[in-house]
């Protein structure tokens, strides 16, 4: 299934190209997007098109914060109806709650969850891209944690800034940029990619809070969103992802997260036709293709995300997948990067 990402996406991209000295119509026919669709705010586009036109941006421009820049241009606006939603809750928690519950509107391709566990004092603010095999992600993150930022800062007020911020990916800019940018210090090669939010800010009432109008456009974003819910085993995937770093990534805890018992669990995996232990071998292969694609990560840093306690049981595995070591991955993709970049003028 080819996952959709709403054209507001693309919010201020044709003209951050033009100042950057580019063509945007040119990119855009590069990834066989119509520019024409960017003049549609309801329109969709596949979301690994728009992930590869990022990365095919910020290279072709030599712009390597191309992703924060886009961001910069960008607000909770581009949520469409959503937007409405979250400015007019109670609550900054009421409002986080309800970007979360309805972002597959905007695009099933993008998941956010709140993570209170990691630890307890500073909620985690988590993105995941959704789709396989993930492609590059540099500027698809970047771009995500900056809108992120902005959503928030509009929803709490200009008071607000995060704790710290996180990403999965490395970064060749300098902390200085992401400093200015975000009021808080990035840190790269982490587990997850996230905004890690200060304590006691959830219960923050919003200005611009109208019962009413929530009501209003609860009941309307409700009424389009009910057809697109996580299935179960979206749902399992998301929580292994989350526990793999811990490696406390067992079924009984999943199911205890999910408010089900581990039978109840086992039973509506069989009914989908899966099986726990293969869903963790493919989110960790996944998840390996990712960071070994990070050229500076180092090795037992990917086996500790991967939730191996020893860097042998990560190179079992790599061999097991592709009958190499981990290395050797890391230099086949490479190099199928730099041949796929060849081929679409990266």
């Amino acid at each position: 299934m080819t996952e959709l990402i709403k054209t507001t996406s693309l919010t201020g991209y044709p003209q951050l190209v033009r100042d950057l000295g580019g063509d945007p119509d040119d990119l855009l026919g590069q990834m066989n997007i119509d520019p024409k669709l960017l003049d549609n705010g309801s329109a969709v586009l596949p979301y690994r098109a728009l992930i590869n036109l990022l990365e095919l941006s910020a290279e072709q421009l030599q712009c390597i914060d191309f992703g924060l820049r886009l961001a910069e241009r960008q607000s909770i606006m581009i949520l469409g109806p959503l937007a409405v939603v979250a400015q007019s809750a109670r609550n900054f928690g009421e409002a986080l709650g309800e970007i979360i519950r309805f972002l597959h509107i905007y695009s099933p391709g993008v998941l956010v969850h709140l993570d209170t566990d990691i630890d307890p004092v500073h909620p985690y603010l988590i993105y995941e891209c959704r789709l396989r095999p993930a492609p590059r992600q540099r500027q698809i993150i970047e771009l995500s944690l900056g809108v992120m930022f902005k959503t928030l800062q509009m929803l709490y007020g200009p008071g607000f800034r995060p704790h710290s911020v996180l990403s999965r990916t490395e970064s060749s800019l300098p902390q200085s940029r992401y400093q200015r940018f975000f009021g808080a210090r990035t840190y790269f090669g982490q587990a997850h990619t996230a905004l890690v939010l200060m304590p006691d800010c959830l219960g923050k009432p919003i200005d611009q809070h109208n019962h009413q109008l929530h009501e209003t456009m609860m009941d309307y974003i409700s009424s389009i969103g009910a057809g697109n819910p996580l299935d179960i085993g979206s749902q399992v995937e998301d929580s292994i992802r989350r526990l793999l770093p811990t490696q406390r990534c067992a079924l009984p805890l999943i199911a205890e997260r999910l408010g089900m018992r581990e039978r109840s669990l086992q039973r509506r995996l069989a009914e989908s036709d899966r099986v726990f232990e293969d869903m963790v071998e493919e989110v960790r292969q996944e998840l390996a293709e990712l960071y070994l694609s990070e050229a500076t990560m180092p090795m037992a840093q990917i086996a500790g995300l991967l939730g191996y306690a020893e860097q042998s049981s990560f190179n079992r595995a790599c061999k097991r997948w592709y009958g190499v070591t981990p290395r050797a991955r890391r230099t086949q993709l490479r190099a199928d990067q730099q041949s796929v970049g060849r081929r679409s003028g990266l």
